[in-house]
């Protein structure tokens, strides 16, 4: 998953509901961890997350000063201190990488605007994808899935699903059970557009899904409010070989139209 914090918070959905969210204690606690290191998360370029069943993970944060010394360490420290953890942030060198030893994982200060951040399963690939060793994910086994998104969105993300989660995806169209991937982005440049891809790995199997949610999707739009008219009229579903897409959008006029009606 991706998302790029400057161009999320430079929006006008953003405008619109940040009052809402900045008061909460988990929003104030995550900006503050990187407020007081004399950071602005806010102004970030970019964040990248990836992870796995297992809960190993790797997270780049690219912005300036991130991955200065002092600044990475004391990011990692208010971390810590917010988990319950000793505070222990020291920057040291390895294999002529600087880097962040802490107990589950490890930080690289892979330049100074630059932090990657790995659980201990990871750290050792994560170092020599740093090197120039290795291939990527998006270049190698989610290559394909990373071409179907817009990377460079407000928001994106790729996965596979696990046969568990497939099964909860009854709830949209029994059919829709046999999907293997998704994808999606968000764009935030007009109000919201959201595109998702389902992949099925067979035409068939996708055409069929498809369908299924066209049909649950016509005997309930009718019920749709009446401020929410332009948001239905928007929503495409289709079936391209394999995959299903889907799309919807909202302008801004429709957003405050909905946040109107049913204020949060």
């Amino acid at each position: 998953m991706g998302m790029n914090p400057k161009t999320i918070t430079g929006s006008d959905l953003y405008k619109e509901f940040s009052s809402e969210f900045e008061k909460e204690d988990d929003f104030k606690e995550a900006m503050k961890a990187f407020e007081d290191c004399g950071l602005k998360p806010t102004e970030f370029d970019a964040i990248v997350v990836g992870a796995s069943q297992s809960e190993d993970f790797v997270a780049v944060i690219v912005g300036d000063g991130i991955g200065e010394d002092d600044n990475a360490s004391c990011v990692i420290k208010n971390i810590q201190k917010m988990s319950g953890e000793d505070e222990a942030a020291e920057v040291s060198k390895e294999d002529g990488k600087k880097i962040i030893q802490f107990t589950d994982g490890r930080a690289y200060l892979v330049n100074k605007n630059m932090l990657a951040l790995s659980t201990t399963e990871w750290e050792t690939k994560v170092g020599e994808l740093i090197d120039g060793k290795g291939t990527p994910a998006i270049e190698n086994g989610k290559k394909d899935l990373y071409g179907k998104v817009d990377s460079k969105a407000a928001v994106w993300f790729i996965a596979d699903v696990p046969a568990e989660l497939a099964g909860m995806a009854a709830m949209a169209a029994p059919e829709a059970t046999e999907v293997k991937t998704v994808a999606g982005s968000v764009d935030l440049s007009k109000g919201v557009a959201v595109e998702f891809v389902a992949g099925f790995g067979d035409d068939a199997k996708a055409k069929a899904t498809a369908d299924k949610i066209q049909e649950l999707f016509d005997g309930l739009k009718g019920e749709a409010p009446a401020e929410l008219k332009g948001v239905v009229e928007s929503v495409k579903i289709e079936a391209a070989g394999p995959d299903v897409k889907l799309g919807v959008s909202a302008s801004m006029d429709d957003i405050k139209a909905g946040k109107d009606s049913m204020p949060i």
